[in-house]
């Protein structure tokens, strides 16, 4: 014998199609919250290498300002022999032996340093793209727990129409992560 509290068979199967959506909306938050983690866990990643970049960059430029240092200390000592050759004519072939030395180390120095700028530019455009990229994840990473807050709401006050705004807040989301991981495949210039 059936027990009083079964439900007839019309609400049975009233009720059935009721639960099938709202079981779908638990799926949705479970693949919502999965994508929020995604996208936090690049964001954490981007928040990294920008830091690393930014140090790595510091590190660039001061070594670049050490060879600029030197290079005007050594410039300012060819000047000095110069101006010595000048007011020492008997010393004057040594004096430009010495200074002739000291104008190659200031060539040499000042190639370095076009190198070590270009190295800490491009340094530093690689910092401005994980920092980007990290803005993307993290703006998808609100839109996407969004979502699952409203999944949450829907399937507790069995609201479809708070499902449906949170499959298109998933939706909106998904296209962030999408933008944040094609950004780093092709970097604006």
């Amino acid at each position: 014998m059936a027990p009083e509290s079964a439900l007839p068979a019309s609400a049975m199967s009233e009720a059935a199609p009721r639960r099938q959506w709202i079981d779908h909306a638990a799926r949705t938050t479970a693949v919502l919250a999965i994508l929020a983690a995604l996208s936090s866990g690049q964001y954490a990643n981007q928040f990294s290498r920008t830091i690393l970049a930014q140090a790595e960059a510091s590190d660039q430029w001061s070594y670049y300002q050490s060879k600029s240092i030197k290079r005007h200390l050594v410039q300012g000592q060819v000047e000095l022999l110069q101006a010595l050759a000048v007011a020492q004519p008997a010393a004057a072939a040594e004096l430009t032996r010495l200074g002739s030395n000291d104008a190659a180390a200031v060539k040499k120095y000042e190639a370095e340093l076009v190198e070590i700028r270009s190295k800490a530019e491009k340094i530093e455009a690689d910092k401005r793209l994980h920092e980007r990229q990290g803005n993307w994840f993290q703006g998808a990473f609100i839109i996407l727990q969004a979502g699952v807050v409203l999944c949450t709401i829907a399937s507790s006050s069995k609201r479809k129409e708070l499902w449906a705004a949170a499959i298109a807040f998933g939706l909106a989301g998904l296209v962030v992560v999408g933008y944040g991981f094609m950004l780093g495949l092709h970097p604006p210039a």
